[in-house]
């Protein structure tokens, strides 16, 4: 079921999620997730490759990009899918090649003081703020559908990770810990509940409290008693109250209109 869901949350839109039922489910999921970044991450590397970007280079945690024509910039990508632009530094390499690592190690011996220079490219420090700017320009307008796609798939692993496999291991940590009531540990799981931001991440965030709840804390001997429930809704700063009936909390009712006594014409 949860394989199912992923494949959903990829392509379309996110999925409500339902408690886990085995690390093994959940690893399936999260392969979902990474291959859909690694789509969207080569989708990009082939169009900085159209855009001229041949060579790259790793370097810790993110890849340089580096274009052929020494004042055009690198590109910057990082594993969270961060992309940056920076001007190229200068570079050393054998005359007629544009890379240290392209031609024969004997072109260097041209490389005399006299002709110095045929061995230097001084990269984009030679060109000014204006030009710099719009070679940029041009290269981020060129990449950013590849680049936002990279994005929202980091976002969707990122969320997928929280919804799946974070947010039930801290709710176990909570609801197993013999040691502290039961009543108590509901309360906790209420707060965790309640705690959470209403954003579109936030109410992703919700539902699977809500799902865990309902899977593992109502199917228990020490369920939710609906008087306990209904105090703490009380006292919630959530905008709806959790409903473990097993429908989703109603939208709050519109407040009725406040009412005006008759307009009573003037005596003539």
């Amino acid at each position: 079921m949860l394989l199912a869901l992923a494949l959903a949350f990829a392509e379309d839109a996110p999925p409500t999620p339902s408690p886990p039922a085995g690390d093994e489910e959940v690893d399936e999921v999260m392969i979902i997730y990474d291959r859909e970044v690694g789509r969207a991450r080569d989708a990009l590397k082939l169009k900085l490759r159209e855009e001229g970007y041949k060579r790259s280079e790793r370097k810790g945690d993110y890849t340089v990009f580096k274009n052929d024509t020494p004042w055009h910039p690198q590109v910057w990508l990082h594993d969270d899918g961060w992309v940056s632009i920076r001007r190229q530094p200068p570079r050393i390499h054998s005359p007629g090649h544009s890379f240290a690592d392209q031609g024969s190690p004997l072109n260097y011996l041209w490389c005399i003081p006299t002709l110095m220079t045929a061995c230097v490219s001084v990269g984009g420090w030679t060109i000014g703020e204006r030009k710099y700017s719009a070679i940029k320009s041009d290269v981020l307008e060129g990449t950013r559908e590849e680049v936002r796609a990279l994005n929202d798939a980091v976002v969707r692993e990122h969320l997928g990770k929280r919804v799946y496999r974070d947010i039930p291991n801290d709710l176990d940590i909570i609801w197993q810990d013999s040691a502290v009531a039961a009543q108590e540990r509901r309360r906790l799981l209420y707060l965790y509940w309640d705690s959470r931001l209403e954003n579109d991440a936030g109410f992703e965030a919700k539902e699977a409290i809500r799902s865990y709840i309902l899977g593992v804390v109502q199917s228990s001997a020490e369920p939710f008693p609906a008087a306990e429930l209904a105090e703490l809704n009380d006292s919630r700063q959530s905008t709806s109250p959790l409903v473990l009936n097993g429908s989703p909390a109603p939208a709050e009712a519109p407040a009725p209109p406040e009412a005006t006594a008759p307009t009573v014409p003037p005596t003539p």
